[in-house]
């Protein structure tokens, strides 16, 4: 699909199972053929940290990479792309993860598919998938998998932005800016879903909207984010009241 179709897709999986990550998760493996399981890892250099775990096995190949400091995931995160590993048993991944190929094919993954998860230079994470037999990820199952890394990363920037304003009005500024940056292209993307227009009329809707009501931009896209608000259901004066449920 091309980057239009892609943003479209991942707008609607956002908009139906956001902002719920694990339902999320959830939902877009079933979607996965041949897929066994999914993990996601939020990642600093200094830090993993396992957001999610489909099943037993994703839970262990996730462990093991934090335990063992090597692995696919932290690959993808580290090279921004994706690392995919059709077989652990071929030498080369022997060769690169001489702990965690044998130990992941003990623990039941025989293949297992790394994406980055980040928007833009923004790094967050990365997901894994996992088969218990071998064979590549490509063609519509890749690009269905990198859609729905797509859509996670959305709902943990969003996520992130969340815990950032609990935190001191001091709380890593700069990073906190590109979290809401974030937040507002999501919502963007949630209300273009809403209306049927452009992401370009939709951006133009949601500040139209902050304006009139003399509220931040901000705020409002955190509205349409947390589902106090709908787009599609505006008063015709453009009330903020009536965008709440």
């Amino acid at each position: 699909m091309d980057d239009r179709d892609r943003r479209l897709h991942v707008l609607r999986l956002v908009t139906a199972h956001g902002p719920d990550v694990e339902s999320l998760c959830s939902a877009g493996l079933t979607g996965l053929a041949e897929i066994g399981g999914l993990g996601v890892t939020m990642m600093t250099p200094e830090m993993q940290h396992v957001r999610y775990a489909s099943d037993a096995v994703s839970a262990r190949v996730e462990q093991l990479q934090f335990l063992l400091g090597e692995g696919p995931c932290r690959d993808a995160y580290a090279q921004a792309g994706p690392v995919l590993a059709e077989d652990l048993r071929a030498t080369v991944w022997h060769e690169r993860w001489p702990a965690f190929a044998p130990a992941a094919l003990e623990a039941g993954a025989r293949a297992v598919f790394a994406l980055p998860l980040g928007a833009g230079w923004a790094r967050i994470g990365a997901i894994d998938l996992y088969r218990d037999g071998e064979g590549a990820l490509a063609g519509p199952v890749l690009a269905d998998a990198l859609v729905l890394a797509d859509a996670v990363a959305q709902l943990l920037l969003a996520e992130t932005v969340a815990v950032a304003e609990a935190q001191s009005p001091a709380y890593h500024a700069g990073r906190d800016h590109l979290l809401q940056r974030a937040a507002v292209h999501q919502a963007t993307g949630m209300i273009s879903v809403q209306l049927g227009v452009t992401v370009e009329e939709a951006l133009v809707r949601l500040r139209a909207h902050a304006y009139a009501c003399s509220r931040d931009l901000d705020e409002v896209a955190a509205d349409v984010l947390a589902r106090r608000m709908r787009f599609d259901n505006l008063d015709d004066e453009g009330d903020r009241a009536g965008g709440y449920r």
